[in-house]
């Protein structure tokens, strides 16, 4: 059978640029018909995420979600699935770290791009990787798939809140977390992801973690502000149930 080879002329090279393009744009065509037929749009909840089913649409997440993103080694994945949830982040920058830093996670803006417009500046979420005793279901490494999700989204449910916040803004809400108005911002903050279609994962987060550190389970679940800064899985539960993003 022949062999056909094309010539590299000028013309074959303007074809072969705009073959490039075409494929391109198709991949990217192709990684958001994939996740669409997986996953709904971002603003609407999914009961829980399946790594086995999710690992698949890895590489079309990646193109949707993944630009600008430094991901945290081990939870790339869990990353991408809550990013997808915040459109608004697509293209900004966001460092994901993992590293033994004594808080379980936190989110804010790298002080050095503090006085950039929202848009340009470098956001980190750092993930503790060590930390003792029970407090160790703290641990993103120790909670299942869907539960990371959800932490993860909460974490960059602060980082969409940074994205209207002046640098003065900024600061005022780093001294807010020396005072008891840290309970009103973590919990506007667990609404905000729940509005994001994140509040099965939020959910499964806060069952597992009381579940793991609470002598009363039941207590733990049902108390309403029962969790001190963050939402008992009772509270999160009785707002998906007049959501319009839960209707389903």
């Amino acid at each position: 059978m022949p062999r056909y080879k094309i010539a590299a002329n000028h013309s074959n090279t303007k074809l072969g640029r705009s073959l490039s393009c075409f494929l391109l744009l198709a991949l990217s065509g192709l990684a958001n018909n994939l996740i669409a037929q997986d996953d709904p749009s971002p603003r609407r909840a999914i009961r829980e995420y399946l790594e086995h089913e999710q690992r698949m649409n890895y590489d079309a997440l990646l193109i949707e979600s993944g630009n600008n993103k430094s991901l945290p080694q081990g939870f790339e994945l869990q990353a991408l699935l809550a990013l997808r949830h915040y459109p608004e982040l697509r293209n900004t920058k966001i460092n994901f770290i993992v590293d033994d830093v004594s808080i379980p996670l936190s989110s804010r803006p790298h002080w050095s791009s503090m006085l950039r417009s929202a848009k340009n500046r470098t956001y980190q979420v750092i993930i503790d990787s060590e930390l003792d005793g029970p407090r160790d279901a703290l641990l993103l490494k120790n909670q299942p798939f869907n539960a990371q999700i959800g932490i993860i989204g909460h974490e960059l449910a602060h980082t969409v809140y940074y994205l209207n916040r002046s640098f003065f803004g900024i600061i005022g809400n780093a001294l807010c977390q020396l005072t008891d108005c840290r309970i009103k911002f973590e919990r506007a903050t667990d609404r905000r992801l729940i509005d994001y279609g994140l509040g099965w994962q939020r959910f499964d987060h806060a069952t597992f973690v009381r579940g793991r550190i609470s002598q009363d389970r039941a207590s733990a679940f049902t108390a309403e502000g029962g969790g001190g800064a963050y939402m008992s899985p009772a509270e999160i539960m009785r707002i998906m149930k007049g959501h319009e993003v839960y209707s389903d």
